[in-house]
């Protein structure tokens, strides 16, 4: 019995080897060329004050009045492109309460990236409460 399982598993193992020993043997086609296409996206800048010197200046001035009146911590994530005519798509994300205040403050902004050529920036504003010992409505923003 054990010879008949034996002349078995031989007969299927060296058909099995020799296809193997065959397939390695066998010349291997070419790879085919793969393209791929696209627009590589441009890199995004975070210089944003060495570009927009007043930036920080022209958001606190015009945030205040909304912290003034909320008083609400958060962060924003900004985003916005920048060409010889100034700045557009101005996209603010995150602290609702300061969105739209963000976007004003953008579109006035003078800056100068130094190209004509449209630039991407992005950065975050952390709009926290000043410390304990300067207790008021000014609020304290940290851009980076």
């Amino acid at each position: 019995m054990q010879t008949k399982s034996l002349v078995k598993t031989l007969l299927v193992a060296i058909p099995l080897s020799l296809v193997s020993a065959l397939t390695l043997a066998a010349p291997q086609d070419e790879l085919k060329r793969v393209e791929v296409s696209g627009k590589q996206s441009a890199a995004v800048r975070t210089d944003v004050k060495a570009s927009c010197p007043s930036i920080a200046a022209v958001l606190q001035n015009k945030l205040s009045p909304i912290w003034g009146m909320h008083q609400e911590t958060g962060v924003l994530r900004v985003e916005f492109t920048l060409d010889g005519e100034g700045v557009h798509g101005v996209k603010a994300r995150g602290a609702d309460t300061y969105r739209d205040g963000v976007r004003k403050a953008m579109r006035g902004l003078e800056c100068n990236s130094g190209t004509t050529q449209p630039q991407t920036y992005a950065f975050n504003i952390h709009i926290v409460s000043p410390d304990s010992v300067h207790p008021g409505k000014q609020m304290a923003m940290l851009i980076d």
